[in-house]
């Protein structure tokens, strides 16, 4: 096995040494803007001066789709970058690129002891039976609410919720004038697929056949799964009573929906917790709670989403080395607390949870705990590994398309038999692109 894995790391270019003499230079492509890309460029700042051997270099490559577009791009003229920060749905794409290497050997060579990692975004990553990337911003959905909204309304915040129930709060927090105006929205929610994907995770559905792509490669999108269909509904009916706020697919404006008051609950990411609080600004206090289920169905769990760091190969085996250096500092503890406490994502790391300033931070705002505590009660299993399929960023907006149509007036089944094909339709050219 050893003599097995030295080949490899031969093969692509690597060495279990030490780095060459002299500074070795790195460049790093992420993927975020404002504080959290401050934050990242932050902790690069932090590793260069924490030794004199590697220097980051770090690089705003664009949104997620334009970094990814990007990337290929480099890949087939040979000058990518030694890594780069690729969003979750982009997993399969990479693997397929066969431009990486696998973090799993590297790991393994090293004895970095993944058991004390979060193992959600270790499966999520895991493809083939390895490792791919580096879980680096991971998250989940939660349902922000207006605490003192709720509470006015005499309803008891509690953490985990049907969808059953959410509607009845958000009939509860709306509130009219005389003139049956609308002056507060019960919920604002953005059309956006990352929401319907975890939909069906939560409430037990591959979004993707073949077990979510994790049995065998995906060759359908279970775009009409029954949870799918019912959250359709749900969302419809809402929207319709003038309960529900639809503020397009743009995620920004459900914030700001919550934000300035218009709304008591919307949907977003625990990478928003930051952002959010400081817009509210207490003005009111926030209460976080796990993403809904059906009752029918009951609760599955989540997938994680967020992006990667993906290694790439093809460099001399002291700049693959250095950049190695970079990612494992990046995992460990204290700085998967700094990374946390200041944007929202999990830590990676266990012990991470442990460390004074990270308790301490949980004592005072238990927001940060519910992220975690949704996570580590979701069950690891393929369903809320998430779906692993090439063509994800095309059908992400092929399914926003579909909630467009349904608000539009047109039949929930016809949309969803008609957007399904345009997505298997997506799947099945991808597929052929790689020769399977």
């Amino acid at each position: 096995m050893k003599r097995r894995l030295g080949l490899l790391l031969a093969l692509l270019g690597l060495g279990g040494g030490a780095l060459a003499q002299g500074k070795v230079t790195v460049q790093f492509w992420y993927s975020l803007g404002g504080t959290i890309g401050e934050t990242i460029q932050e902790l690069v700042r932090r590793f260069n001066a924490s030794q004199d051997r590697v220097e980051v270099k770090a690089q705003y490559a664009g949104s997620y789709d334009d970094a990814i577009n990007k990337l290929l791009a480099s890949i087939r003229t040979k000058n990518p970058p030694h890594i780069a920060q690729v969003y979750d749905i982009g997993t399969q794409i990479m693997v397929d690129s066969q431009a990486t290497v696998p973090i799993q050997e590297l790991a393994q060579r090293d004895r970095l002891d993944l058991t004390r990692f979060v193992r959600q975004p270790l499966n999520y990553y895991t493809v083939g039976g390895k490792l791919q990337s580096m879980p680096f911003n991971s998250s989940t959905p939660l349902v922000y609410f207006n605490l003192d909204a709720l509470r006015e309304a005499g309803l008891t915040p509690k953490q985990e919720w049907t969808f059953e129930e959410l509607a009845e709060a958000a009939r509860k927090l709306t509130k009219r004038d005389a003139s049956g105006k609308v002056v507060r929205y019960g919920i604002a929610l953005a059309d956006y697929g990352w929401f319907l994907e975890q939909v069906s995770y939560n409430n037990g559905f591959y979004y993707c056949n073949n077990e979510n792509g994790r049995r065998a490669p995906a060759t359908e999108v279970n775009l009409d799964n029954p949870a799918v269909q019912r959250y359709f509904q749900w969302f419809l009916d809402l929207y319709k009573e003038g309960v529900l706020l639809y503020v397009g697919r743009r995620t920004a404006d459900s914030q700001s929906a919550f934000a300035t008051g218009k709304a008591a609950i919307t949907f977003d990411s625990t990478a928003t917790l930051g952002g959010i609080a400081h817009t509210v600004g207490g003005k009111f206090r926030i209460y976080t709670g796990y993403f809904p289920y059906f009752q029918e169905f009951g609760r599955t769990g989540v997938s994680i989403g967020g992006a990667s760091l993906w290694l790439m190969k093809g460099f001399p085996s002291q700049e693959t080395e250095a950049a190695w250096s970079f990612m494992k500092w990046l995992v460990q503890p204290e700085q998967q607390a700094f990374w946390h406490l200041r944007t929202g994502y999990f830590p990676l790391h266990l012990e991470a949870l442990e460390l004074p300033e990270v308790r301490k931070a949980h004592r005072e705002n238990t927001n940060y705990t519910t992220a975690i505590q949704q996570l580590r009660t979701s069950k690891v299993s393929n369903v809320t590994a998430g779906c692993l399929m090439g063509g994800f960023p095309e059908i992400r907006q092929i399914s926003e398309q579909a909630l467009e149509a349904v608000l539009q007036g047109r039949p929930i089944g016809d949309v969803l038999r008609e957007y399904k094909g345009r997505a298997n339709a997506v799947l099945q050219r991808y597929n052929r692109s790689v020769g399977r």
